[in-house]
């Protein structure tokens, strides 16, 4: 029983590696087809993704609050108006999960 056990716990965690880079691969399209545009070189403000003196305050902001500000801004679509070019929350949230981990690496 005991190795059963410790076989469930490996299959578990095997699963939820998995997961976690599709994850990060759903992010990384996400930030590729949307948001390079403006972290890649700095347009309109956007702190640059390879520099982390842009990101010293901002690696605890909540995803959600990032993303309604960008609606509010006009940097980004909402899909539920304009489903061809806008983002979901949870596209948002892959993003930004995405974003902080290239952050937090360097």
């Amino acid at each position: 029983k005991p190795s059963m056990a410790l076989a469930a716990i490996c299959l578990l965690a095997t699963a939820g590696t998995a997961r976690a880079e599709a994850d990060m691969d759903a992010g990384r399209q996400v930030y590729e087809a949307t948001c390079s545009r403006c972290h890649d070189s700095g347009k309109m403000g956007a702190p640059v993704l390879d520099d982390m003196s842009e990101w010293t305050d901002r690696t605890e902001i909540l995803w959600s609050d990032v993303h309604e500000q960008h609606l509010d801004d006009g940097f980004l679509d909402d899909a539920a108006e304009n489903p061809k070019k806008g983002i979901t929350a949870a596209q948002m949230e892959a993003a930004t999960n995405y974003m902080v981990s290239i952050v937090t690496k360097k």
